[in-house]
């Protein structure tokens, strides 16, 4: 059986010469890793394949198969303007890696899915990114259950209901501070997390 779904990008790995596996979460089968071929040697589709781009994926569901297929991957939103400011790129780096070390399991939740929609958009139309993966950090954790103490007036910005990214004024020392308190509490809460390669690059860029 085939099925299509909306699809935000988390990140792909090239497996050999022709085959990649590409990782997603959809909205409605959750996080899940998908077979495509050819994608190195298509230029025209790179774009496609970034962090956090938002695509339309087929696939057959066939649980006979050890592996999931995409028979096709189509561009919905494209954040070209996050791929022409290497401060949003790095913040898209930074966020697709959290999202591949919580949301870890083929379970299907509207709620998270528009909510990284949400985001991505936010990120892509921002002139101010600096603090908006912070913000991403503390509004994931309550939708994941694992809520987070007040580490600093940043969490009043942080209101699941809100439907924007509002983010505060935050020197660079108190932005480095509440990363390392995020990953930490991050690693207490979710067993499958570590701290993010990307982390040290991050703090780079907004240094």
């Amino acid at each position: 059986m085939k099925i299509t779904t909306e699809a935000i990008v988390l990140g792909l790995r090239k497996h050999s010469d022709k085959m990649s596996v590409l990782h997603v979460y959809t909205k409605t089968e959750g996080r899940l890793a998908l077979q495509v071929y050819g994608v190195h040697g298509k230029r025209k589709m790179q774009a496609a394949y970034q962090p956090l781009s938002i695509v339309e994926v087929t696939y057959d569901a066939l649980p006979a198969r050890p592996f999931v297929v995409a028979s096709s991957v189509d561009p919905v939103f494209l954040s070209e303007q996050v791929y022409e400011d290497i401060r949003k790129q790095t913040v898209a780096l930074f966020v697709a890696e959290i999202l591949m070390l919580t949301v870890t399991h083929p379970m299907r939740d509207e709620t998270i899915y528009d909510f990284l929609g949400a985001f991505v958009r936010e990120l892509n139309g921002t002139s101010t990114p600096e603090n908006l993966h912070i913000i991403f950090m503390i509004r994931l954790a309550e939708l994941l259950g694992i809520g987070v103490p007040k580490l600093s007036d940043v969490s009043v910005y942080a209101n699941i209901e809100n439907p924007t990214f509002t983010t505060a004024s935050l020197s660079r020392t108190t932005r480095q501070d509440l990363l390392y308190q995020l990953c930490g509490y991050y690693s207490e809460h979710i067993e499958s997390f570590r701290m993010p390669k990307s982390l040290d690059i991050l703090i780079e860029i907004f240094n």
